[in-house]
């Protein structure tokens, strides 16, 4: 399995990376496009909409959406702020789970806006970032693959603690700080590389955006394992060796682009 996921690593990081750097805002938007296609047919199926024009309808939606938040300067930080409102409650959720989890469960309207909420939101801030600067979207992206790198090995060699033992049973505590230190490298490294003028709390300010995006990229993971325990999968899907499918990967990015897009444009 380790091998595997090291192997798909290895071809998917470098595309990664050349997309986001490389593409213009056509071919970036388009790139993601395909992504919430794949990741939105994979939701489908954890939320049991078996028809393929079912799946059709509610991939349309997604995409019409995350284009008109991109396209609307004033409309997107309403959408912004509502994620950070509703990644609370799955914060909640994940405490909780399974109490709570019913409504989720049971109410196909609940599961088709929480859809809505994965995607749109993150569509939208990774296209305002990389209309930014293609480099944020890359520190980003930085900051999310350190924190699963760093509390892979952290609770691979340490790990003792489970963190949330009824949601992810694998994860750990220490998994959880090695994954805040290795973030915090990053950042380090990306205020050194990449930002010009520094300010005197610029490590602060870094420091402190890295450790939110840690965190909160352990919460879109957990949720998502929280999704996949109701639907009774293993994996979201199948396309990507070792990993599962595309909404096992872009989990973490789910929750971590609107916020990190939020705190970027506060704090920076």
């Amino acid at each position: 399995m380790l091998i595997k996921r090291l192997i798909t690593a290895l071809i998917i990081a470098p595309i990664a990376v050349f997309g986001i750097l490389m593409l213009n805002q056509n071919g970036f938007a388009l790139a993601l496009s395909i992504i919430l296609i794949v990741g939105s047919f994979e939701y489908c199926n954890l939320i049991k909409i078996t028809t393929l024009i079912g799946r059709l309808v509610y991939t349309f939606l997604i995409l019409a959406a995350a284009y008109a938040i991109s396209k609307d300067s004033l409309m997107l930080p309403f959408v912004l702020y509502a994620s950070a409102i509703w990644w609370l409650a799955a914060l909640g959720l994940v405490l909780r789970f399974p109490k709570g989890a019913d409504l989720l469960n049971t109410s196909l309207f609940v599961k088709l806006i929480n859809g809505f909420f994965l995607f749109v939101p993150m569509a939208g801030s990774l296209i305002a970032l990389h209309l930014q600067d293609p480099q944020l979207v890359l520190f980003l992206v930085g900051l999310i693959w350190a924190a699963d790198i760093g509390a892979y090995f952290a609770g691979r060699f340490f790990g003792k603690n489970k963190l949330c033992p009824g949601v992810s049973p694998g994860k750990t505590r220490e998994g959880l700080y090695g994954g805040i230190f290795l973030s915090q490298i990053v950042a380090l490294l990306y205020v050194f590389t990449s930002v010009e003028s520094l300010p005197e709390n610029a490590f602060l300010m870094f420091g402190f955006l890295a450790l939110v995006v840690s965190l909160v990229s352990v919460l879109g993971d957990l949720f998502e394992s929280v999704l996949k325990r109701i639907a009774g999968v293993k994996d979201s899907g199948k396309i990507l060796p070792g990993h599962g499918g595309v909404l096992d990967r872009i989990d973490s990015l789910t929750s971590s682009a609107p916020i990190f897009f939020i705190l970027f444009m506060f704090l920076i």
